[in-house]
């Protein structure tokens, strides 16, 4: 008899946990959906693959011009004041950025310092897409009187005065006086900070851990993420449609939205205002200072060029360690995350901002998706 009241007992807690475990299997936060599979598994860092080639940059895979990019954008001396370097916006420790709305040169400019993580696998660069390289896109500061503000004969003789021996092993001969090349020289140094810049990509963050053990069908290691953030993710994919612009192992999709975020001061006009211009830029992929074909430009060819499409358009950044980058948007308009999905949720489906149609998400499901941010920070970043 008391062997079969302990069977009975046996029976019970076995029912019990078979049914907790049914439970936990088909809870709408750990239980993947075919198409929610096939999404985390393009959203896994594993799939970034090898640094693509950059045709406008010949040194864009020189160890030794990214060293000396490496010296030079840390380098305070190529500033006016002495006191600025591409560091002073793109802080390492801040994953690249400076915390601040936004950057502070010689003066406060119109928006935020662009985070550097992965800019090897984008095709525009700056928040209005105004440079189609890397490499361009590293010059602007420099001659900008709000930053930098030197020039490139100034520049010309830094290299001349601090980094001759340096240039001469990773670029090539130097002209014979500073006064001579200045573009030249000026150019070869926006491609060597390039080089040291593409490879600044981050490292596996716990969503990458637990994307690899869903994927693999790992079910001993499915802790990584929390409860709310699995919930989180499930938003992301679905009623969110975070990932219809936030895609991709840098869950970014590279292009450029009006979201209706209002400006700091004035009408911020995007990219519309610089859409026009990319076909003749001092320094674009066309340009006599590209090491690229005309036929290698190809992202010149699909431009969307209508003012309307571009109206305050900004480029979709991407969300890897996107949680201790603020604050957030073109213009720092947002001190966290939590004010930026309010933002999106109150004014999805009006007016320009329709891109964001995914209808009013509770408090809730705002607080999910952040907490599903919080697991795309890397404790580390990369360089290859």
């Amino acid at each position: 008899m008391k062997a079969l009241k302990i069977l009975g007992i046996c029976s019970v807690c076995l029912g019990a946990f078979l049914a907790v475990k049914a439970t936990f299997q088909s809870s709408p936060a750990v239980h993947w959906s075919e198409r929610e599979l096939a999404l985390i598994n393009t959203l896994r860092i594993e799939n970034l693959g090898p640094l693509p080639e950059s045709p406008s940059n010949r040194f864009s895979d020189s160890k030794a011009a990214a060293t000396l990019g490496k010296k030079i954008f840390f380098d305070k001396r190529f500033s006016r004041n002495g006191e600025i370097s591409c560091a002073s916006c793109h802080l390492p420790d801040y994953s690249f950025t400076d915390r601040l709305p936004r950057a502070k040169g010689l003066e406060e400019v119109d928006r935020r310092s662009m985070p550097l993580l992965g800019l090897a696998y984008q095709r525009w660069f700056f928040w209005d897409g105004r440079s189609d390289s890397l490499w361009a896109q590293a010059l602007g500061p420099l001659e900008n009187p709000r930053e930098h503000g030197i020039d490139r004969s100034r520049v010309t003789r830094l290299v001349f005065e601090h980094y001759a021996k340096d240039y001469q092993s990773a670029l090539g001969e130097l002209p014979e006086h500073p006064g001579e090349g200045a573009t030249e020289v000026f150019v070869n140094v926006g491609k060597s900070i390039a080089a040291f810049v593409r490879t600044i990509v981050p490292g596996p963050s716990s969503f990458d851990e637990y994307a690899n053990s869903v994927i693999n069908g790992d079910t001993q290691s499915l802790g990584q993420l929390k409860s709310a953030q699995k919930a989180g993710l499930r938003l992301f994919l679905g009623k969110g449609r975070c990932i219809n612009c936030h895609n991709g192992p840098m869950f970014s999709n590279g292009e450029f939205h009006h979201l209706a975020v209002a400006d700091h001061a004035e009408i911020d006009l995007g990219r519309a205002a610089v859409i026009h211009t990319l076909f003749t830029e001092e320094f674009g992929c066309l340009s006599q200072w590209s090491d690229a074909e005309p036929e290698e430009c190809l992202h010149l060819r699909f431009l969307k060029i209508s003012p309307r499409e571009n109206f305050r358009a900004f480029k979709t950044p991407t969300l890897r360690n996107v949680a201790v980058r603020a604050p957030y948007m073109h213009a720092g308009q947002f001190a966290d995350l939590a004010q930026v999905l309010k933002s999106y949720s109150e004014v999805a489906g009006k007016g320009p901002a329709d891109e964001l149609f995914h209808g009013e998400l509770t408090s809730r499901e705002q607080l999910e998706l952040v907490e599903f941010l919080k697991s795309l920070t890397s404790d580390h970043l990369t360089t290859h």
